[in-house]
């Protein structure tokens, strides 16, 4: 519906309102007429400004709009936000435009016309109806738009906020909308860049969506958020938004050089300094009072940190499955020793007979495929096919993933957990639970082939043929991750546990050892004292394994009798293979024992991590720039783009078959609470950004007393008569508890608070203290180690730091042009707020004729009588009387 009419004013302006509902003009209705029955009343339309204080960024209005109805007209109620656009102009001049708040309109039915009261806010009030990326509208989906968050320019958040609320705003049409900034931020004191700002800082998108759907932040607090960083102010005006500092506005009245944010199109607004008299004044009702004062003014800076680089791959809250369930996946039937009674009770297991043999056991292993949507996991190397798309997306046969990853390389995140029964039936209590742990496996299936390049499985052309087995792609918003000083190092921190599962021979087949076991080949039992290698008995053991099936995990699993050979779970049980002596890398030695198990490679931004040390020192890592597979000349200077993890064994320890923790290369010098591989990151490496993170695959390493491994990972070093390739004796390499966090060193300054917000104050020497404390900044400026001891805090990575998009940095600073001066926006809020706010300032409320020249937003007042200049606050208009209702505030000076 279309609903518009005018009336003159008693100071003989014309006063026109449009309404459209839903966008909508399929029906007119003229008011004043007697077809659409419905007028305006005595007093149709007022404007009344919304703004508290100047600590207001938002500086809102709202517009009351009433009617005489002869019947009812339900298209003027609302049930959202935008359903009905309201437009109010004086003469030509559009002196109010928004919408009628929704879900607020009455109308009553006692008269032959009703007056009904249109309550209208403006695009500013507006945006607190929608969340940030209209997060929770039809067809906006969290996860989507969370997955999709970028690192993004102030101007960008600013300007699609704004743009998206004002299409459609325009009824009459032909009409601009400017966003006009007045230049008074800038990141330097440069002319080139005084209205740059906005393009020129970036911040994380990630900050405004927080941790869940609940937490995202309306669109009205993003904007002010943003403004309110750069100490900045926006007021609407009918179709123009100006965005200011109170620093412009009160100073010497000449005129403002506005700058179009969009197009930067120069506008200029005159500033007139107007005589409050008899001649311009409405009424003769001024009302005058003394402002609120502080004498110290508190700024919180709520902090955001960063904690983890990548999501793990195994963090349980970004973890589900396209299973309903657990499933049996597979049984073990072990007996220890050799002779007849191993021998007899192996036979009763894998026959399902009961025996009571007191060194035997059956354990059945459970699975469950889980999935990181965060995570990739291509198939045989290539990214268009993903191993869980290609066997998990109906959620039926959870057994077939696992069983092909017991004869092809390939990696997937997997849930395993065991049942044991000891045979010796000592103890009949039930099991309440299986204890499942999430790991991330990588499958090997070594042929334990040695020192025969064409026979020994992997090989070089086994490994890189399937690069890379898993890939993670971040949110494009990525963050900041280098220092804001020379004199602090972050730290990118790699840990969790590793295990290089052996491979686990058995007596037999469980297929044929059920059939042929206890028959005899000649006068030998068939499988007698073939035994495997056994932690709890020097003869060794009887051991197989059976694989089970089921269509869904509700259904009752059945005998895989045709498969032999799946992937087995580490149960701890199995040989332990190759002692420890010491690590070398080429033909040197480390001094810190690395034995390297898998290939990474970490990109942020445009750089990725490189190891090219040979000490697993800290010092073994550098950042350079990423260049992609194009941009090399080889898959070797590609691949050496990397780096590896790995672990740190002493001397003595059995390499495969044990499990190990990460190799920690932090030492208590570093000044920071961690443990794991530490990758360090200086203010000149400049990191920011997406990241992106590949596990490459496992590391070609040879052991001969010592261990050695190739620069390029999928190689392997010459090898001697007694080399042994370690990955051909390794069935999977099994990962948990699997971390990449970011700590600070905080420039080894140890006397930082632990907590996480900072607090700006304000200098006072007063003897009475006024306290304005409810101020806080949810963006916040970067912190060198020496202003973090300053301010008894300790440094961080943050995702509530903006980016300067030229330089790659955190932001320090900006230039403040009205005080020209450099410094913490936080530094430049408190200011100004304390010049304002440390003495009485006179507040008056004026009722002036609207006329050009006498009423304007950036005028200044004066009253002679008072012998005081003012600026104003906010402006509000009763447009039958032709009466603008001033809120002024007395200029400081």
């Amino acid at each position: 519906m279309y609903l518009h009419g005018s009336f003159l004013s008693q100071r003989g302006d014309t006063v026109t309102v449009h309404i459209v509902t839903r966008n909508d003009r399929t029906q007119t209705l003229e008011v004043g007429t007697e077809k659409a029955d419905v007028y305006f009343s005595e007093d149709p339309v007022e404007i009344t400004s919304e703004v508290n204080d100047t600590f207001d960024v938002l500086l809102r209005h709202s517009a009351t709009i009433r009617l005489l109805c002869g019947n009812l007209i339900a298209d003027l109620f609302s049930t959202s936000c935008r359903d009905a656009v309201v437009n109010i102009y004086k003469n030509d001049t559009c002196v109010f435009a928004g919408f009628i708040e929704p879900q607020t309109l009455s109308q009553p039915y006692n008269d032959r016309w009703d007056e009904i009261e249109l309550n209208c806010i403006d695009v500013l009030s507006a945006l607190q109806y929608s969340k940030y990326k209209n997060v929770g509208a039809l067809g906006v989906i969290y996860a989507f738009v969370k997955n999709e968050a970028a690192q993004r320019s102030l101007y960008d958040i600013a300007t699609e906020i704004l743009k998206s609320v004002t299409a459609g705003l325009d009824i009459v049409g032909g009409q601009a909308i400017n966003y006009l900034y007045d230049g008074s931020k800038a990141i330097d004191g440069q002319i080139a860049n005084r209205y740059q700002i906005f393009k020129q800082l970036s911040i994380s998108e990630l900050l405004f969506l927080g941790d869940d759907e609940s937490e995202v932040w309306q669109q009205d607090e993003v904007l002010e958020e943003l403004l309110k960083y750069l100490n900045l102010h926006i007021v609407q005006d009918g179709l123009k938004f100006y965005i200011f500092s109170w620093e412009t506005v009160k100073a010497s009245a000449d005129k403002i050089i506005w700058h179009e944010l969009t197009d930067n199109q120069v506008v200029n607004t005159a500033q007139t300094s107007v005589s409050i008299s008899l001649d311009n004044v409405a009424d003769c009702d001024t009302t005058i009072s003394i402002g609120d004062t502080y004498n110290r003014l508190l700024l919180t800076a709520k902090v955001e940190n960063i904690e983890s680089v990548i999501e793990s791959p195994l963090d349980e809250d970004l973890l589900d499955s396209p299973y309903v369930s657990k499933q049996k996946y597979m049984t073990e039937y072990s007996a220890d020793g050799a002779g007849g009674g191993a021998y007899d009770a192996m036979k009763a297991m894998v026959r399902d007979e009961k025996t009571a043999y007191g060194a035997g056991a059956i354990t059945d292993w459970y699975i469950q495929i889980m999935r990181n949507k965060q995570w990739a996991f291509p198939m045989k190397g290539n990214a268009g096919v993903d191993l869980l798309d290609y066997f998990c997306s109906e959620g039926k046969s959870q057994h077939a993933l696992p069983v092909w990853l017991g004869t092809s390389p390939g990696a997937c995140i997997m849930s395993m957990g065991s049942v044991k029964t000891n045979t010796a039936q000592d103890d009949n209590s039930p099991t309440s639970r299986v204890n499942m742990t999430n790991y991330l496996v990588v499958s090997v299936n070594g042929n334990e082939v040695d020192n025969e390049d064409t026979k020994t499985y992997p090989g070089e052309a086994d490994i890189k043929a399937n690069i890379p087995y898993a890939v993670y792609t971040g949110n494009s918003a990525g963050g900041v991750f280098s220092p804001s000083d020379e004199g602090t190092t972050n730290y990118i921190v790699l840990s969790g546990k590793v295990i290089l599962n052996p491979i686990m021979k058995t007596t037999g087949k469980f297929s044929e050892m059920r059939k042929d076991m206890g028959s005899k080949k000649g006068i030998i039992p068939a499988y007698w004292i073939n035994t495997v290698p056994s932690r709890n008995n020097k003869n060794g053991r009887y051991y197989t394994r059976r694989y089970w099936k089921a269509g869904t995990p509700k259904d009752e699993v059945a005998w895989y009798d045709n498969v032999d050979d799946g992937l087995y779970p580490y149960s701890g049980e199995g040989p332990e293979q190759y002692e420890f002596k010491y690590s070398a890398i080429g033909n040197r030695t480390d001094t810190i024992s690395k034995i390297a198990v898998l290939a990474c490679m970490l990109i942020i931004g445009d750089k990725c991590v490189v190891e090219t040390g040979t000490e697993g020192q800290t010092t073994d890592f550098v950042w350079q720039t990423y260049k992609t597979r194009e941009q090399c000349g080889s898959d070797d200077e590609y691949y050496q783009q990397c780096f590896t993890i790995g672990f740190d064994p002493k001397i003595g320890d059995k390499l495969v078959g044990t499990e190990f923790s990460l190799q920690n290369n932090i030492d208590y010098k570093m000044g920071i609470d961690a443990e794991g591989i530490a990758i360090p990151i200086k203010k000149k490496d400049k990191v920011s950004g997406q990241v992106r993170f590949m596990l490459l695959g496992p590391v070609n390493a040879t052991w001969d007393v010592i261990t050695r491994r190739h620069p390029t990972f999928f190689r392997h070093t010459k090898w001697s008569s007694t080399s042994v390739p370690l990955l051909a004796h390794v069935s999977s390499i099994l990962v948990k508890a699997f971390e990449v966090k970011i700590y600070s060193d905080n420039g080894l300054i140890s006397d930082g608070s632990s907590g996480n917000d900072i607090v700006y104050m304000s200098d006072t020497k007063e003897a009475f203290v006024n306290v304005k404390d409810d101020l806080e900044f949810k963006i916040n400026s970067a912190l060198t180690a020496e202003e973090c001891r300053k301010l008894g805090v300790s440094n961080s990575v943050k995702l509530s730091t903006p980016l300067n998009m030229a330089t790659g940095d955190g932001v320090l600073e900006v230039y403040d042009r009205n005080g020209n001066v450099r410094a913490k926006p936080e530094q430049i809020y408190v200011d100004s707020y304390y010049n304002e706010y440390h003495k009485p300032r006179i507040v008056m409320e004026q009722k002036l004729m609207d006329s050009e020249g006498v009423v304007g937003l950036f005028n200044h007042y004066r009253h002679e009588a008072l012998m005081k200049d003012f600026f104003v606050l906010g402006i509000g208009r009763n447009l039958i009387e032709g009466r603008a209702d001033l809120t002024l505030k007395e200029i400081n000076i």
